[in-house]
């Protein structure tokens, strides 16, 4: 990073991240230290989200796969697994990711989440490092708090981080691969919702056929090798799914949505999936725009990350892995054409934040994170809008008499507005500066 006078320079950037690993395996050490047997200090299994995909694997491979939505049948199986254990986690995933913990069970409990968080990690890496090449960055990433929350829980935000993420890379020149990376996040559809939004605006039809056949298709094989009951469990389960929540059983603090906000400040329930809605339609309305614009496209691809963690009510801390991508497109915009104000401390913000989800809001009783989230978006936004402004000002100019024709939109650093530089062509040219 090039040395402007700004607080997070070269060396913060190295120093930071090796600082959060050693106090990342300093917290490990303690809490195995802590733990008794595979149950952790506060009477939960290593990895604990890890047992519903490892005790639901067990059920299907002794060949009764629907009992795994049974609270009583699967908590039977966990006991077998971690015979201390006193309470049940409860599975009630789609078919599409049943098939996926398919073979779990074929390791010890353990292993099993070890092999399964290493391997779903390099995944999620291997898509991060095409957005994030410079040397460090997998320094950053590593250290990256939402994936240490992921890995502490053993949960899947790096499968569907890299599915997400290859989706968007790939949309470009590989449009069909690109839909069959987005249909097969049928094992979280929710993640998938705003997907829609970059193919129409990209006008890439191949890439919304293949991602509506390959989920079809998913959906498919997986009721054909578990059964079509399966199917019918997880759609009847989710009135159970929606009524914890709503209750508070699924833990508010560790919910970085609207929804939560307004349950954690006591609002009734309607109104909390009022405020959510509000929130979803302003974040689609906003990534639409943002998509319909003459931009970079790691910008759109940001937005549209950044726009899906804020648009369903049902998102957890570990969910918010996913910040790796929008905080990676930005980071490496912001390296390549320099930074408008707040931009870097909005990126420090979104990333330390995974880190601070459950334990601030389970102190404040106040529910933050869709401000963080929403930050980034308006970033984002605010780069679009300034991309909206230079290229009004250039049509107007060229309706004038300019022959000077549009060429592609670049951001300019923050030393000034793109405004100011688009009515002074020579000013920025004479200083070096890029210009539209």
């Amino acid at each position: 990073m090039h040395d402007d006078g700004h607080w997070l320079n070269a060396d913060r950037l190295r120093g930071y991240p090796r600082l959060f690993i050693v106090l990342y395996v300093l917290f490990c050490i303690g809490w195995g230290l802590a733990a008794t047997g595979m149950m952790d200090p506060f009477g939960k299994p290593i990895g604990y989200d890890f047992m519903t995909f490892w005790s639901a694997s067990r059920i299907a491979l002794d060949g009764a796969p629907v009992a795994a939505y049974d609270p009583t049948k699967i908590f039977a199986v966990q006991q077998g697994a971690v015979p201390t254990l006193g309470m049940v986690f409860l599975w009630h995933y789609p078919p599409t990711f049943y098939l996926v913990v398919l073979p779990l069970s074929l390791l010890p409990y353990f292993w099993s989440y070890v092999v399964f968080v290493a391997a779903t990690l390099g995944v999620y890496w291997g898509v991060v490092r095409r957005i994030a090449a410079p040397a460090g960055a997998g320094m950053l990433f590593l250290a990256f708090p939402g994936v240490f929350v992921n890995a502490f829980h053993g949960q899947n935000a790096f499968l569907t981080g890299a599915l997400l993420g290859a989706t968007l890379l790939l949309l470009e020149r590989r449009p069909v691969l690109a839909g069959i990376c987005a249909g097969l996040l049928a094992i979280k559809p929710h993640l998938a919702v705003l997907l829609p939004i970059a193919f129409i605006c990209m006008g890439a039809w191949r890439a919304l056929f293949a991602a509506v056949l390959t989920a079809l298709a998913f959906l498919g094989v997986s009721v054909v090798v578990l059964g079509d009951a399966t199917l019918t469990a997880f759609v009847g389960n989710l009135k159970l799914v929606r009524l914890i929540m709503e209750a508070g059983w699924l833990p508010w603090p560790k919910m970085p949505t609207l929804f939560a906000l307004a349950k954690l400040l006591g609002a009734p329930t309607l109104f909390a999936y009022a405020l959510q809605a509000i929130g979803a339609l302003a974040a689609i309305a906003c990534v639409t725009w943002i998509w319909w614009q003459r931009i970079d496209y790691g910008l759109k691809a940001a937005a549209l990350v950044s726009g899906t963690l804020l648009v369903s009510p049902y998102l957890f801390d570990y969910d918010l892995a996913l910040m790796a991508l929008p905080i990676a497109w930005c980071g490496m915009h912001g390296l390549r054409h320099g930074w408008l104000p707040r931009e870097r401390e909005i990126l420090v913000l979104c990333w330390a934040w995974p880190a601070m989800v459950a334990p601030l809001t389970g102190g404040i009783y106040l529910q933050l994170a869709p401000f963080v989230t929403a930050a980034m978006l308006w970033m984002v936004w605010r780069r679009a809008r300034e991309a909206a402004m230079m290229l009004a000002h250039s049509n107007v100019g060229s309706s004038s008499g300019d022959d000077d024709r549009v060429g592609p939109l670049v951001f300019v650093p923050a030393t000034s507005t793109c405004r100011e530089l688009a009515s002074s062509k020579r000013s920025c040219e004479t200083e070096n500066r890029p210009c539209p």
